[in-house]
């Protein structure tokens, strides 16, 4: 991983330990039911930093951010005392809202709080020519990288009323069409132990092809995309994410919620620490435009032309 932690050399340092040790999220500390006390964490994404005013004179600070996902309900609460910032930047680049990467471990928990004691905070970093960059940015591809998503018509902005079609567009023709577009022999069967709805190594990134798994949603669940969407546990982004793939593809008929996003990314910033990885989001939208660029697209007073994958 091309990154950094505070500085280059500390941030290197705990990098390496962090994927020596295959340290996990807190979302999968909970699928895994590992969240407890002692266990060491990762968490990238906002918080809000609490004591860091002038004003203050305790030696207690505090970043705190509401969880979701499979730990909705609880909040996250990482303290530390003054002496433990390395410089003056820090108490200003940790005041309010913001965003942070935090690599800790936790000290208790209770029903309402996840209490934790951090080894590091700071931003972890895309290093390469230029300026730093948020390395979390790196790990999403649009679907203008994809080369089997060439063609679509992106100015192409269907009215809600034409949109509602997509309520008839079951997830077994969206699963076929790109069967077919990856150039697969066969269109894999639904089961409930799926980690994923298709596998493909043909997938075109930028005119490379890389191995994907895709993970499908259709219209039974017409509405923005949450975590409680993904299986009777909310597992199945978990599982997706123990597949070895080099991208993972999350699709919805509909809109793809932060949540869900989030979680995604989150995994996906493990993994990398390891394995590259990145995310793919084909949202309602894009998929519409994926079906109506290969004649897919159904008017609202037709049915949608069944296929089968050559």
């Amino acid at each position: 991983m091309a990154s950094a932690i505070l500085s280059n050399a500390v941030g290197q340092y705990l990098v390496d330990a962090i994927a020596h040790g295959n340290v996990k999220t807190l979302p999968q500390l909970t699928f895994e039911n590992r969240l407890q006390a002692g266990v060491p964490f990762i968490y990238d994404g906002h918080t809000y930093g609490n004591g860091f005013s002038q004003r203050n004179k305790t030696p207690l600070l505090s970043l705190r951010e509401k969880l979701d996902g499979p730990l909705i309900g609880k909040q996250l609460v990482v303290e530390f005392s003054k002496g433990n910032l390395v410089n003056d930047t820090a108490m200003t680049r940790m005041q309010g809202s913001t965003r942070l990467f935090v690599f800790g471990y936790i000290a208790d928990m209770d029903g309402t709080t996840i209490r934790a004691v951090p080894y590091a905070i700071g931003d972890l970093v895309e290093r390469g020519g230029g300026l730093p960059t948020p390395f979390v940015q790196s790990l999403e591809l649009r679907p203008e990288d994809i080369d089997q998503f060439a063609g679509l018509d992106e100015k192409w902005t269907p009215k809600a009323s034409e949109f509602s079609v997509m309520r008839g567009v079951p997830e077994q023709s969206v699963k076929e069409l790109l069967c077919q577009l990856l150039g697969e022999p066969s269109i894999p069967n639904d089961w409930g132990g799926e980690e994923s709805d298709v596998f493909s190594a043909n997938l075109g990134v930028n005119g490379r092809r890389q191995t994907a798994a895709f993970l499908l949603k259709g219209p039974s669940r017409f509405h923005p995309m949450k975590p409680t969407d993904l299986g009777r546990n909310g597992d199945q982004l978990y599982r997706l994410f123990n597949i070895p793939a080099d991208v993972f593809v999350i699709q919805h008929c509909h809109s793809i919620g932060a949540a869900v996003r989030k979680q995604a990314l989150a995994f996906a910033l493990q993994r990398s620490f390891t394995t590259p990885c990145r995310v793919l989001f084909v949202d309602g939208m894009t998929t519409a435009r994926l079906l109506r660029a290969h004649g897919e697209w159904p008017t609202p007073t037709a049915t949608l032309r069944r296929r089968t994958c050559a």
